[in-house]
């Protein structure tokens, strides 16, 4: 049955305890708001029929905290219930979340027909949320591949840590939404009452593509990861390398030096004005040539 869509409503709450005392009062399930202070596992749909046969549906997703930084690759999860009944739609969103009037502006862009339309362009504004997020990690990882080769900073190592770690927030989120989403997509009541049945396929297409490019920027993160580990452990073998033939170099005229002091007969130049510079001199003229050699030595062939 199709729906009006001007039987449509936006309910705010201000916490989780706000959200539950709304569901007492129009006698939803408890369990709809199960995890939402959880958000990457919170999504799901639930069903329940009243006394003549008619079924209620509860989705619960996860809309994106937006911003118009393309810098600001941050995933801030915003979850929401929708409720739709055989009468009416409602949308239980958070006090000052950017959700309230992207449906709004939503709404009044498309002009949709029931209620189930509604639902499926606002599925297809998320995903649209999720790719503009999207790019703005593929900025920041483009940025971090350029400073790979520049720094080692532990600034840029934090930023690669975060982008990973919200990569992985957003790669469990679209997981649990497509299997929530699956669900839907099966009810009759909302399946048949699409006027338009290519949203269905709309939103399926544009969800695989976002999940493909999380795999994508995913995989990116750790081959950005493993260039950072091979330029630091190249740049630690060069120290390495400087530091050995600093030692080496250093050890010849240190050894000549405790040749010539030990307390022993026999040592040329014991005892001539000169034999301290004659030391000195032989240890420097040595010290150069093993220079030379290991300035010169391929250590690679």
């Amino acid at each position: 049955m199709s729906t009006n869509s001007n039987q449509f409503e936006i309910t705010k709450f201000k916490d989780f305890n706000d959200l539950q005392n709304l569901i007492e009062k129009n006698r939803f399930p408890s369990n709809i708001a199960a995890g939402i202070k959880t958000p990457e596992v919170f999504p799901h749909t639930s069903t329940i029929k009243d006394d003549s046969g008619k079924i209620t549906y509860f989705v619960g997703l996860c809309n994106l905290v937006m911003t118009n930084q393309k810098s600001d690759y941050e995933i801030v999860l915003d979850p929401l219930i929708i409720v739709s009944s055989p009468h009416q739609l409602n949308f239980f969103v958070r006090e000052n979340s950017n959700t309230e009037a992207e449906l709004h502006h939503l709404t009044q862009a498309i002009q949709p027909s029931s209620t189930e339309a509604i639902i499926a362009h606002f599925l297809l504004h998320i995903y649209d949320n999720y790719r503009t997020k999207l790019s703005h990690i593929k900025l920041q990882l483009e940025y971090l591949e350029q400073q790979s080769t520049q720094t080692t900073q532990n600034q840029e190592l934090i930023q690669l840590k975060n982008v990973k770690k919200d990569t992985v927030l957003l790669e469990h989120t679209l997981e649990t939404q497509h299997q929530a989403l699956e669900h839907l997509f099966k009810l009759d009541e909302f399946s048949n009452n699409l006027q338009d049945e290519t949203v269905i396929y709309n939103i399926k297409t544009a969800e695989r593509q976002i999940t493909k490019l999380v795999e994508v920027y995913r995989d990116l993160i750790d081959a950005i990861s493993g260039l950072f580990s091979d330029i630091m452990s190249n740049h630690l073998n060069h120290l390495m390398k400087y530091l050995d033939s600093a030692a080496l170099i250093i050890s010849v005229p240190s050894l000549i030096a405790g040749l010539w002091g030990m307390n022993t007969g026999g040592l040329p130049s014991r005892h001539t004005s000169v034999g301290f510079w004659s030391m000195v001199a032989v240890s420097g003229l040595l010290a150069f040539i093993t220079w030379i050699i290991l300035r010169f030595k391929k250590f690679n062939d």
